[in-house]
């Protein structure tokens, strides 16, 4: 993460507001969880935590992603944020480096439940199905997650770490920012047209109805 243009702030006293920074290997563990928190009965949720954790391993080291963390006094993580400028790439990244930690919980869940097998399947063409392929330049970024403790929503814990994120993306010269979110959460949907998002599509994803959403940065 390039501390030049990193928007890091560190946990304010007085207002008692978090501390936004980077995203490290050292939340993996905590992002893991927030994010079966906040995706219950969701593809990737259905994974199990061993395997989320080693997807949040790979993302902030990887050259396709980076993300933040909302860290409280004590320095517990109440939130975080991950992106990618290529979905397909951190999959393949994950899948490769990563094989060792990767296997042996995957499988272990696909032995339980073969249905998730063709799921993996349909997250690999995802990017195609959601019409926002790789196209390489790195100018568009997915983000993949964002996600706060239960017990502390609506204290704009998101919205500092949206914040957080388009400055980085910005600062890598990430043009547009897209979100997928499911069509039946008008909650996620609200937060995101609330923060500049613009609906773009209908498609579907596991046999659930899925909205694409996109923001414009640079012409901010």
């Amino acid at each position: 993460m390039n501390a030049t243009h990193s928007p890091d702030h560190p946990f304010n006293r007085s207002t008692r507001q978090p501390a936004i920074l980077p995203l490290t290997l050292a939340h993996a563990a905590d992002a893991a969880r927030l994010h079966i928190l906040g995706q219950p009965g969701t593809f990737l949720t259905a994974l199990g935590g061993d395997v989320l954790t080693v997807l949040y391993r790979t993302l902030p080291v990887s050259p396709v992603g980076y993300g933040y963390a909302a860290l409280g006094e004590n320095g517990q993580v109440l939130g975080f944020a991950a992106v990618t400028t290529s979905t397909g790439r951190l999959f393949v990244e994950m899948a490769t480096r990563r094989l060792g930690q990767l296997l042996p919980p995957l499988l272990a869940r696909f032995t339980r439940r073969p249905s998730l097998i063709l799921r993996s399947a349909q997250t690999l063409l995802y990017p195609l199905l959601a019409g926002n392929a790789d196209t390489g330049s790195g100018s568009c970024a997915e983000l993949l997650a964002i996600m706060t403790e239960p017990a502390a929503r609506s204290q704009g814990i998101g919205g500092a770490l949206l914040a957080a994120v388009c400055a980085e993306c910005r600062s890598r010269g990430v043009a547009e920012l897209t979100v997928t979110v499911d069509a039946a959460n008008q909650g996620a949907r609200r937060f995101y047209q609330r923060h500049g998002f613009v609906y773009c599509k209908e498609f579907f994803l596991y046999g659930r109805a899925m909205a694409l959403y996109t923001r414009e940065l640079l012409s901010l």
